[in-house]
């Protein structure tokens, strides 16, 4: 079932990567360019995922939580306009750590998650023939993860050392929201929150009442809009062609 969905889901992102959208410049009323080559944005981002399980202490202390309940984290996304600059889909490949400690029992983590998710610009759905540099923007998506868990016990001075490794890629699924501020047409600053939901209790490598684990990711980026990849036309095509002959026919008086 959950490979079903993710195969779904990819589906959805490689069907919507080749959907032609009408887009609308900010500055200008025209029609611009459209199709897949246009509409592109790629954001590197770092911040730090945080655990939330059976053996996490800190839920209610969002200080306590970064300390000491988090590990350091970072991603990529590559993401595709599929309607004008609103509505995005997105594929990211995250990469962080995690760690947690009640009582007796510790642990840490290290995950790998890759997903696809659908992008809404709130600003730009609402301004979509104006000119804007910050907006808010929700998401949501589906994704699998790899992840590997060292956990200690401590058991009357008897010290137990226990590790597990995911085989296969683990379903997750989550939502988020984040804030940008463009700095100019290609760059712009991003802070994101976003709660992923395991479908997996072993996380922590501590099973109790089937209650899953998740982790959360904050994170600071900077992005890249990639307005087009196509070339533009050479400009004066006549006054070029005029300027070849007449190199061609100077070099031939010249014999």
């Amino acid at each position: 079932m959950k490979a079903k969905i993710l195969s779904a889901a990819l589906i959805c992102l490689t069907t919507g990567f080749f959907i032609p959208c009408s887009c609308y410049s900010q500055e200008w009323g025209g029609t611009g360019p459209i199709g897949l080559l246009t509409g592109w944005s790629l954001n590197t981002n770092g911040g730090l995922t945080s655990y939330f399980g059976d053996l996490s202490l800190h839920d209610s202390d969002f200080g306590a939580k970064l300390a000491k309940e988090s590990g350091p984290a970072m991603s990529i996304i590559l993401s595709k306009n599929i309607y004008k600059n609103a509505i995005s889909l997105s594929g990211q490949l995250l990469a962080g750590k995690l760690e947690g400690r009640k009582g007796n029992i510790s642990f840490t983590a290290e995950l790998m998650e890759y997903n696809v998710h659908a992008r809404i610009d709130f600003v730009d759905l609402f301004m979509l023939k104006r000119s804007h540099s910050f907006g808010i923007v929700g998401y949501a998506g589906v994704g699998q993860f790899l992840f590997g868990t060292k956990k200690i016990e401590i058991n009357e001075r008897l010290v137990k050392n226990f590790q597990h490794d995911t085989r296969v890629g683990e379903f997750v699924f989550f939502f988020g929201g984040g804030i940008y501020y463009k700095l100019n047409a290609n760059l712009g600053l991003t802070a994101d929150l976003a709660i992923r939901q395991c479908q997996n209790d072993r996380l922590d490598d501590y099973v109790k009442n089937d209650d899953y684990d998740y982790y959360s990711y904050l994170s600071v980026g900077i992005s890249y809009y990639i307005n087009t990849f196509k070339r533009e036309p050479l400009k004066n095509k006549a006054r070029l062609a005029n300027t070849s002959f007449l190199f061609r026919s100077a070099a031939h008086t010249a014999q």
